[in-house]
């Protein structure tokens, strides 16, 4: 039965992913690049972007898409900076469930900003991520969308959990929580900031360290760290 629950909820994340990327792509959209393809990339790239070295733990064991036989394929460490492609060169970027797995999330959007002109990224919302444990080994950073600061943010999941250890939650609860990802379509340039916290007897405060100058501090309460 689990695993029926989990077959169907992909299958329904991917439609209303790939419903929300047809909207925003346009057909002088030419070079379009899946970065962190993993073992299905999604349908709309030509270009397909992975570590094929990684340990396939990320990837429940399935090994990397490396698309050699039909689309062009580039062997690259999403955590090796910079990324060896020209400014704008990809008219449009997808990054899927990858930006929570990697070192620097916040430096990654930095260089996706650099090399493509608009891009939809897409990232487990906190509130459903923190509660699905098997996570806790692969996903380093809880996500959301500031609200406020119109930004991607980061928290260091293992720190938050520690602080704020979470309940057992059914299934049906995290098939529901799991269908308010973060998704986010951008033009031009990606906001993204790191948020800390410290754990009070009575309240959580989350400030931000932004990717560029200027960005405002966020705080909130320990039941919703992002607003």
């Amino acid at each position: 039965m689990q695993m029926l629950f989990l077959y169907v909820m992909q299958k329904l994340l991917t439609r209303k992913r790939n419903k929300i990327i047809r909207a925003n792509l346009s057909d002088d959209m030419l070079v379009i690049g899946d970065f962190g393809c993993g073992h299905f990339a999604n349908k709309y790239a030509n270009v397909l972007v992975d570590f094929a070295q990684s340990d396939d733990v990320q990837r429940g064991g399935f090994k990397v898409a490396s698309g050699a036989k039909t689309l062009p394929f580039h062997d690259l460490n999403l955590n090796q900076f910079p990324y060896p492609f020209k400014e704008k060169q990809f008219d449009f970027i997808i990054c899927s469930h990858v930006l929570e797995h990697l070192d620097d999330p916040v430096r990654v959007c930095a260089e996706f900003s650099r090399i493509a002109k608009a891009g939809y990224i897409e990232v487990p919302n906190y509130s459903a991520d923190l509660f699905v444990r098997n996570n806790d080994v692969i996903h380093k950073w809880l996500c959301a969308f500031g609200a406020k600061s119109g930004s991607l943010m980061f928290t260091d999941r293992k720190s938050f959990l520690s602080a704020f250890p979470p309940v057992a939650i059914n299934i049906m609860l995290r098939f529901y929580l799991q269908l308010t990802n973060v998704q986010l379509v951008w033009r031009d340039s990606i906001r993204a900031e790191y948020a800390t916290f410290s754990a009070a007897p009575s309240a959580t405060t989350v400030t931000s360290s932004p990717s560029s100058p200027g960005s405002p501090s966020s705080p909130s309460s320990p039941s919703s760290p992002y607003e």
